[in-house]
């Protein structure tokens, strides 16, 4: 769930959005609620949420002072999304959070739905981003790969770094078969326990976490499409059994194929 904090200094409508919104049907987690700018920027600050529904008229702080003081403080890895609850009369407002990229502004008095469709434009926002993080993640989580080159070694180079960079190329393009390290080291006509050293050695992986790893990186992929059935998914990438690649998504990725095609394993579940 991703954590929201509520800023509204009218405590009527506070309360209104704190019972008439089903947060965490919606993915989220109600984790505080401020009656002024000054107080929501010290739960900001604390409890560095994901989320702020903000009203734009405030004490203290009005919305948007607040929203450039979280700019001022914390990185942009860590400030939150915003959504801004604006009057009728407060268009100048509005244009300047817009300015200042929020998610959305919505107008008072505030209509349920639309704070409810707000809610989940940003969840899958969210969900997309923790998804792309995983994937860059484990795409860059074997820089010793990326030196090993491709094709035969150099002369006077060290015949390891190629046996062990065209064993990666037979993953790349065997990924979805029954794939082993014998039958990789068969085709490059050395013995299989000389290229399980070599690969673990300079690739810091064994050949079959490797495969496993390549395996789980192309399903992550094909699971962002969410018209891909998960056990198409496991097929393709060679498992026949759905509950086997299951286990094996979640000891690499830490969530079920499930859990990440919804967003939640980055969502603080």
């Amino acid at each position: 769930m991703y954590p929201v904090i509520l800023a509204e200094d009218e405590e009527l409508t506070r309360r209104a959005i704190i019972a008439t919104v089903d947060w965490e049907a919606r993915g989220f987690t109600l984790t505080g609620a401020a009656k002024d700018g000054g107080e929501a920027l010290s739960l900001i600050l604390e409890t560095r949420p994901t989320l702020v529904v903000t009203d734009i008229r405030m004490p203290v702080l009005d919305g948007i002072s607040l929203i450039r003081k979280v700019r001022e403080e914390l990185s942009e890895e860590d400030r939150p999304r915003f959504i801004v609850l604006t009057a009728h009369g407060d268009f100048d407002y509005a244009r300047q959070a817009v300015k200042l990229d929020v998610e959305d502004y919505l107008l008072k008095p505030l209509d349920d739905e639309e704070l409810d469709a707000s809610l989940e434009k940003v969840k899958a926002k969210l969900d997309r981003k923790a998804r792309e993080g995983i994937l860059e993640t484990l795409s860059g989580a074997d820089p010793a790969l990326l030196s090993l080159g491709s094709g035969d070694a150099p002369a006077g180079g060290d015949p390891a770094d190629a046996y062990a960079a065209r064993a990666v190329e037979e993953i790349a393009r065997c990924y979805a078969g029954d794939l082993t390290v014998e039958d990789v080291a068969e085709r490059l006509g050395i013995s299989a326990g000389y290229l399980a050293r070599v690969f673990r050695k300079k690739t810091g992986k064994t050949f079959f976490d490797y495969l496993t790893f390549t395996r789980m990186r192309q399903a992550m992929e094909m699971l962002l499409d969410p018209a891909a059935r998960i056990q198409e998914v496991a097929e393709a990438v060679g498992y026949a059994d759905q509950r086997n690649f299951s286990q094996r998504f979640r000891q690499v990725v830490g969530c079920t194929p499930t859990e990440f095609r919804h967003g939640r394993s980055g969502a603080g579940n």
